[in-house]
């Protein structure tokens, strides 16, 4: 194959890239507008898509790769971890400044993505203290074993039975 070819699949693939990334990008601010909201259902409804697209991305990164590997071939460069700068560099011209621009197009859409990823992390974090610091009040509150005694003083027993019940079956 000539070097045109890999060179259009190479653009292609990374066109596709591009596609995904902004896709993930709006699946991860949704993410956060559930996050907010807090609705489970919408919530896994949202990771599935998320999934899917990150499917897409590893099978259009494994294909990248055998691409890039035939250029680099083709091109008989000796460095075979060459990033797309550094054969944008190589390639010159009208090429070299397209694989920069999609290079700099990736680069922010992937740190939108991961500036909001942390901010759903956090959001996340929050929530789960929220829930757990919930739980352990509602644990101590059944768990007190304050009860009363028979003439209406209340006891610290640490054995008595009847602690964390709402309702005493003795009589």
């Amino acid at each position: 194959m000539s070097q045109s070819t890999f060179f259009e699949q190479l653009v292609d693939n990374l066109e596709r890239v591009v596609k995904v990334y902004r896709s993930l990008l709006l699946v991860v601010r949704q993410e956060k507008d559930i996050l907010i909201s807090a609705n489970l259902d919408d919530l896994n409804e949202n990771n599935k898509t998320k999934e899917s697209v990150l499917m897409q991305s590893r099978s259009l990164e494994k294909e990248r790769l055998e691409i890039l590997k035939n250029l680099i071939e083709q091109e008989k460069i000796e460095n075979k971890n060459v990033s797309l700068l550094e054969l944008a560099n190589h390639l010159q011209g009208v090429q070299g400044e397209k694989l920069r621009n999609l290079n700099a197009v990736l680069e922010l859409l992937i740190k939108r993505v991961r500036d909001i990823n942390s901010q759903n992390e956090t959001l996340i974090q929050s929530a789960l203290k929220n829930i757990t610091g919930a739980m352990k009040s509602i644990k101590e509150m059944l768990d007190e074993n304050k009860t009363y005694k028979k003439k209406g003083t209340i006891s610290d027993s640490q054995n008595h039975q009847s602690s964390g019940r709402l309702v005493s079956k003795q009589v």
